[in-house]
């Protein structure tokens, strides 16, 4: 933990000293919930990797993609417009490819990797889901893992929020994303039982699910600080661990 600890100061300072068009948000995407995610991810990774490049889909910011470089694993990231990052991709020397994985076919072969991350990916999607997760299914190795996390619709604060007549989240704000930082925002949220069904269908078994928070409770929400830890459904992140079925349903 020590040496993750290392990696993220040295990720931090790497992240403060280049001017992309997305350092902003790069910088705010790196907060201490999404430090607990990665975090999870390498373990995750400790636990089910076995040999292999790693690819990564929608890698921006491309943190991970850096702790797992540092981490001595050969990884691949999938980006929809790297440009955006550029000075980064070429200062930390990461694997960066070029794709739209809701239009586009991955520039790889079939079965080519023991390792998929699509992490908070998903709820983005606007085109075709299913589509998109065949084509993941297609470079995957039939004995590789795929691994997906995406918010949870029952997460305690969608539930509350969406009880407040607040809704999941702003759509206005969403779209925005699409001119700001030159991608598309929250389309939709799932459930966990939503999810499954996708995976289930489209050549995935999943093995097991998680559901986390890696949030911190401030202001308001500290009153309910100790409900998720009590009723794990309502945490904010599903995660699921998937092997590749050998016959799609």
């Amino acid at each position: 933990m020590e040496e993750l600890h290392k990696l993220f100061k040295e990720l931090e300072e790497k992240i403060e000293s280049v001017d992309d068009e997305l350092s902003a948000w790069s910088k705010n995407y790196f907060n201490e919930g999404n430090k607990k995610r990665y975090i999870n991810d390498i373990a995750l990774i400790k636990e089910y990797y076995s040999s292999g490049e790693i690819l990564e889909i929608g890698a921006a910011p491309f943190h991970l993609t850096y702790l797992l470089k540092r981490s001595g694993y050969s990884v691949t990231g999938i980006d929809i417009n790297p440009q955006r990052q550029s000075s980064f991709i070429k200062d930390t020397k990461l694997n960066i490819v070029k794709s739209n994985i809701e239009n586009e076919p991955l520039p790889f072969e079939d079965n080519s990797f023991k390792y998929i991350i699509f992490n908070e990916i998903f709820e983005h999607l606007r085109i075709n889901p299913i589509g998109t997760l065949r084509e993941i299914n297609r470079v995957l190795h039939p004995d590789g893992i795929f691994v997906l996390s995406t918010p949870n619709l029952y997460g305690f604060r969608n539930v509350v929020n969406f009880l407040l007549g607040k809704g999941f989240d702003n759509p206005y704000e969403e779209f925005l994303k699409i001119e700001t930082i030159k991608h598309m925002g929250h389309v939709r949220i799932y459930s966990v039982k939503q999810l499954k069904e996708f995976l289930l269908n489209t050549g995935y078994n999943p093995i097991k699910t998680q559901i986390k928070t890696f949030d911190s409770y401030k202001g308001f929400w500290k009153l309910f600080i100790l409900f998720p830890k009590l009723f794990p459904f309502f945490n904010s992140i599903q995660i699921h661990i998937c092997k590749k079925l050998h016959k799609i349903q």
